[in-house]
């Protein structure tokens, strides 16, 4: 199962929470993963669209969504994709 917005992925490839900044805002623009991944991260408010504060992208990835931290395992983090978003 796999969702995505309408954004165009860069030319070389989509960027995955694993690989995002510490401290990086980004925007998520698809989840690919089992249905059980996918629909426990949309619970989570990790859909495509959402905006993510990067506290961690590695090990167990900590985020912040809506204000709430929010740890996802490294299969997680490598099955969101996202894009920065700007300022």
């Amino acid at each position: 199962m796999r969702f995505r917005s309408g954004v165009v992925a860069a030319a070389d490839g989509p960027l995955t929470l694993d690989h995002a900044a510490r401290s990086e805002r980004v925007r998520v623009v698809g989840v690919s993963g089992g249905r059980r991944l996918v629909h426990r991260l949309a619970a989570l408010g990790v859909v495509p669209g959402a905006v993510l504060m990067v506290v961690r992208p590695s090990g167990p990835a900590l985020i912040m969504v809506g204000g709430a931290r929010i740890a996802v395992g490294r299969t997680a983090a490598q099955a969101i994709e996202v894009e920065s978003v700007p300022g």
